[in-house]
């Protein structure tokens, strides 16, 4: 139970911590016996429970606190009323009036008894708020219907009942209104923000709540035990649960214990602070991972310090430096660690959490860990010092440069599985989310890189024909060279990779890599700017890798009428440059020549690039 427990803490010391949710302008924590829900509709009273406007609410500010009870908080189809804001359907004694089916009329009739019933409670215990009596005084008047079809917040048909229509994408029926108090005294009108009014809920609630005690796993004391946990921790999976255990039909604890308290016990004040710190974790830094099946990453330090997200990690692409070498690039990512670590002592710890809906009632935790924080920290600075190259960047002249960075976690994976469909690169979710995790373990772990992923970023960076968009393959190249020398750096003795060309090193697919590059080079300094075709040396790529020294023959064949066109001195200088390169190689064995090459090409490939188009710009 150590998440619970984290996630406990975490609350208490959010609670206590106002300033941290004030100065980074952070929305509030929901008490205990508190959600956050969407509100359509605003209904203005004054301190007498008198009617004054509505009117809906706009999208940007549509998120509220409201009290909630057990039931209510992971209430489904059942009839379970919300202590003050909720849908029109609850809270409208007339909302029977305006609806034409039989059913429709007897079961709203049967919420608002509920609802009415279960507010009158509260108004009349001692931890009463006057706002609360206030509403209480209006509502039970009913006219709720009336006064929104008055200012036109809701329409009605020739026959005076609804018409179809929606507010904000919600049916009139599921529509949640929130409440206004006016008074004179100058206090905050606004329920959703009344923090007295949140703690009066939590103080009158815990006072009525009656059940079942038992010793809570997560405090190891004897406590009201809680049977309906929350939902709708992650909004994407809004129906799913942590911890559940009312089915009893299917299995769910069946063969290991008889009853699911044997399985479970957790207190109703321990889940409630653990389930609203994570809500609230995860809406504020909580990072998704795919489109439809999602899976979300959750990074934080229960003393109430900003942490960095590693699923999300990359120094901001908004900065406008450009890093021109690994030298400088370092330097920046050592001078901004230092200042992170300098906030953390050596006692804190960061927790990182990944969460995954495996059905639509069920959340699961796919990954959970508690690193020490200036640990973690080293181990998140290795990984940006370790895995970079350089990348195309528009500088502030508007030509396109390069720039040293770290790859983004989410775009390795694109560019290691996805395909180009309408100008991007696409790629299902499901395999999205499972290999982003696999990175994730590299960096926070201190993991090897996945051999695996790095291969598939070589195939795709040896087929540039597949890209129709310039940028997208040299993304892909980009990357699989980052990832190429963090592995080999990293993993392998014998081999280590530099981001600086290195014209004495032997290394077979290295040299190779450095004669495609001059191939292409050669090729491309005879286009002008109107010339779109691929140059022989790109379009026989895929063969090359296979077959290096055959297609080589095949390159160096197409390679004479553009010598003819680069003129004499030029010819030259590339003849003697390939057979500078020519006798490096180790051998003249044309079979273990003609063997294919290994990821290094590619680094051999980007780097004499790089240097043959840098040394023209010097030149000129």
């Amino acid at each position: 139970m150590s998440w619970m427990t984290t996630l406990v803490k975490t609350y208490d010391n959010l609670m206590a911590n106002d300033n941290f949710i004030e100065k980074n302008d952070l929305p509030d924590v929901p008490a205990i016996a508190h959600i956050t829900v969407r509100s359509q509709i605003e209904i203005v009273i004054d301190s007498e429970g008198c009617f004054r406007e509505a009117k809906t609410v706009d999208k940007e500010d549509c998120e509220v606190i409201i009290p909630v009870t057990e039931d209510s908080a992971s209430k489904t189809s059942n009839i379970a009323p919300y202590p003050l804001s909720d849908s029109l359907s609850y809270i409208a004694g007339d909302y029977s009036v305006y609806v034409t089916n039989e059913k429709e009329i007897k079961k709203a009739g049967e919420k608002f008894d509920k609802y009415i019933t279960q507010l009158q409670e509260w108004a009349e215990s001692e931890n009463v708020n006057p706002k609360i009596k206030a509403i209480y005084t209006y509502l039970k008047k009913k006219t709720v219907i009336a006064d929104l079809v008055s200012d036109k917040v809701v329409e009605l048909d020739a026959n005076s009942k609804f018409m179809s229509k929606k507010i904000n994408g919600k049916t009139y029926e599921d529509s949640i209104a929130r409440f206004r108090v006016l008074s004179d005294d100058g206090s905050e009108s606004a329920c959703w923000k009344d923090k007295k009014l949140f703690s009066n809920y939590t103080k009158y609630y815990l006072s009525k709540k009656t059940g079942e005690k038992d010793k809570c796993y997560e405090s190891g004391k004897e406590a009201l035990i809680c049977v309906k946990h929350p939902k709708g921790i992650v909004a994407s999976s809004y129906s799913a649960k942590l911890i559940s255990a009312e089915d009893n039909t299917n299995f769910t604890y069946m063969g290991r214990f008889i009853h699911w308290r044997e399985a479970c016990t957790v207190s109703y004040e321990a889940t409630q602070k653990a389930h609203i710190a994570l809500s609230w974790l995860i809406k504020t830094q909580g990072y998704s991972v795919g489109k439809k099946e999602k899976r979300t990453y959750v990074c934080w330090c229960p003393e109430v310090k900003k942490v960095d997200n590693p699923v999300n990690l990359q120094l901001d692409d908004n900065n406008e430096t450009d890093y021109n070498s690994h030298t400088e690039y370092k330097e920046e990512i050592k001078k901004l660690f230092f200042g992170k670590k300098a906030n953390f002592t050596e006692n804190d710890i960061i927790v990182l959490m990944s969460l995954d809906a495996a059905t639509t009632g069920r959340l699961s935790i796919t990954y959970y860990n508690e690193f020490g924080a200036r640990d973690f920290l080293d181990r998140i600075q290795n990984w940006l010092e370790t895995c970079q190259w350089y990348f195309k960047k528009k500088n502030s002249d508007g030509k396109i440069a390069d720039s040293v960075k770290t790859p983004n976690t989410i775009r390795i994976i694109y560019c290691a599985f996805g395909v180009e469909r309408k100008n991007f690169l696409e790629l299902d979710s499901k395999i999205l989310k499972q290999q982003v995790q696999r990175i994730m373990y590299c960096i926070a772990d201190g993991k090897n890189v996945p051999y695996d992923i790095v291969h598939a970023l070589f195939i795709k960076a040896s087929n540039p024909q597949k890209y129709q968009k310039w940028y997208n393959y040299q993304e892909t190249l980009s990357t699989a060279c980052a990832l190429i020398a963090k592995y080999y750096n990293s993993y392998n003795k014998e081999v280590k990779f530099t981001m600086k060309l290195d014209k004495n090193k032997t290394d077979r697919s290295y040299l190779f890599g450095r004669l495609l590059a001059i191939a292409e080079i050669i090729e491309e300094r005879t286009y002008t700017k109107d010339t779109a075709r691929m140059t022989n040396a790109a379009r026989l790529q895929p063969a090359f890798v296979n077959h290096p020294m055959h297609t080589w023959m095949l390159i160096r064949s197409k390679l004479i009428p553009y010598y003819k066109q680069s003129g004499v001195q030029n010819e030259t200088y590339y003849k003697k440059l390939i057979s500078d390169i020519v006798a490096l190689f180790e051998t003249d064995d044309k079979e273990k020549l003609n063997l294919p090459l290994d990821e290094g090409y590619l680094i051999g490939y980007y780097l004499q690039r790089k240097e043959m188009y840098t040394k023209s710009k010097e030149d000129k």
